[in-house]
C-alpha cells in the first residue's frame, strides 16, 4: 500500500519490476496500470491516477508483475434459500463471451475441485496445451477448497469473486479480489440443498 508518487516509486523498486500499480479507494470504476519498468513510470502512473481519480482515490497498491499463465475467475455466492455455491471458469476478457464455469455446493475435496476444473472447456490450457507450461493444478484445486470453506463457515459472505486468477506453473495467484457482506439469515436446511 502506498500514499503518495514517491511511495510507490520506492515500493516498485523493493518488489521488483516490472510492476503493476492499481488505484485504491471508493472509486466508480478501477485504475489500474501494468507493466511499469522504471521508479520515474511508477511515479508518473501515480500522478496520472491521483489527477483522474481526484479525492476518491486514497492510495495505490503496487504489486510485481507475474508473467503468462492462464487466467481463471473463481468465487462463489451465499443464497438465502439455499446456501453456498462455488464456482471456476475461464478468466480473462473472453469469461462472459463464452460463460465457461462449472458450479458445486461445498464442503469440496480437493478430487471435487478437480473435477471442476477438467469440467472447463478451457481446461487443457491448464493442463499444458500445444507445449505451454503446466499451470499449478494442485494451487488452483487449494484455492477452489478454500472459497468452499470460506463461504460455508461465514454466510455473511453474499458474494466472493477473485477474479483473474493466475495460474502459472508453482502458484495460483490471485490478483485482484471483491467481497459483498450482507446480513445473514437462518441456515438452509441440508436437505432443501440436497434437493435442489
Amino acid at each position: 500500500m502506498v500514499h503518495d508518487p514517491d511511495a510507490a516509486a520506492r515500493a516498485a523498486t523493493e518488489a521488483g519490476l516490472p510492476v503493476a500499480l492499481k488505484a485504491t479507494g471508493p472509486l466508480r470504476k478501477t485504475d489500474i496500470r501494468v507493466g511499469l519498468t522504471t521508479p520515474g513510470q511508477v511515479r508518473d502512473a501515480y500522478r496520472e491516477m491521483a489527477e483522474r481519480s481526484g479525492p476518491a482515490m486514497t492510495g495505490g497498491i503496487v504489486r510485481r508483475m507475474v508473467a503468462g499463465g492462464v487466467e481463471v475467475v473463481l468465487g462463489g455466492v451465499n443464497y438465502p434459500a439455499f446456501g453456498p455455491l462455488v464456482m471456476v471458469g475461464m478468466g480473462g476478457a473472453t469469461a462472459d463471451l463464452l460463460a465457461d464455469r462449472s458450479f458445486r455446493v461445498p464442503p469440496l475435496t480437493p478430487s471435487t475441485a478437480a473435477e471442476m476444473i477438467a469440467d472447463l472447456r478451457c481446461s487443457p490450457l491448464l493442463y499444458g496445451y500445444r507445449n505451454t507450461p503446466r499451470a499449478d493444478i494442485t494451487a488452483l484445486t487449494g484455492q477452489i477448497v478454500n472459497v468452499g470453506r470460506l463461504l460455508d463457515a461465514l454466510p455473511e459472505v453474499a458474494e466472493l469473486e477473485l477474479d483473474p486468477v493466475l495460474a502459472i506453473p508453482h502458484a495460483a495467484t490471485t490478483l485482484h479480489a471483491r467481497v459483498r457482506i450482507a446480513p445473514a439469515g437462518p441456515r438452509p436446511s441440508p436437505y432443501t440443498r440436497r434437493l435442489r
